[in-house]
């Protein structure tokens, strides 16, 4: 593998080129409606292959992309600019699938977990529950840390992956 490939992969990875949209929106309960086509924007794994774990941001004008685990839409929702060549005023909603029933859920009103046994297709995966799961949750699968999407920063994702959220330029 030459240099100059591992640059541009790289490069293309870390959002310099507008990332794709899915193929088709939300539904209107919110569900996923996830093409074979459609690649994860941050990572580029294709996102059929890990339907438990995807999720989803829907942009204003009902764009919507696609993410293998919410850790991707997590980094995504952050910084739109830099994975999904948007501005953070494009974005509308994010969606995560709750992890006990599977119903599509505004990832602004779950508890998310961080640190259980639970292991999505990035790794340790960050886990989102309704705020009545959560102890039955704790209970079956561990966890060391709760948030919500409204406390997410970069600070808190490195103290909770170990991991940069913005990729090295």
């Amino acid at each position: 593998m030459s240099l100059a490939f591992v640059i541009v992969v790289a490069t293309a990875t870390a959002g310099s080129s507008p990332a794709a949209p899915g193929r088709h929106p939300l539904g209107k309960d919110l569900a996923l409606r996830i093409d074979p086509a459609d690649r994860c924007p941050v990572c580029a794994m294709p996102v059929i292959e890990h339907t438990k774990f995807a999720a989803a941001i829907q942009l204003v004008d009902g764009t919507t992309y696609y993410f293998c685990a919410t850790g991707c839409m997590i980094k995504s929702w952050l910084h739109p600019e830099i994975f999904l060549g948007r501005e953070k005023r494009a974005l509308a909603r994010p969606v995560v699938q709750e992890y006990l029933t599977g119903r599509p859920m505004d990832a602004r009103d779950v508890v998310w977990v961080a640190g259980s046994d639970v292991i999505g297709p990035m790794g340790p995966y960050l886990t989102p529950l309704a705020e009545a799961h959560l102890e039955t949750f704790r209970n079956r699968h561990g966890g060391k840390r709760t948030f919500r999407l409204a406390d997410m920063d970069d600070d808190l994702w490195e103290s909770i992956t170990g991991k940069k959220a913005v990729p090295a330029r």
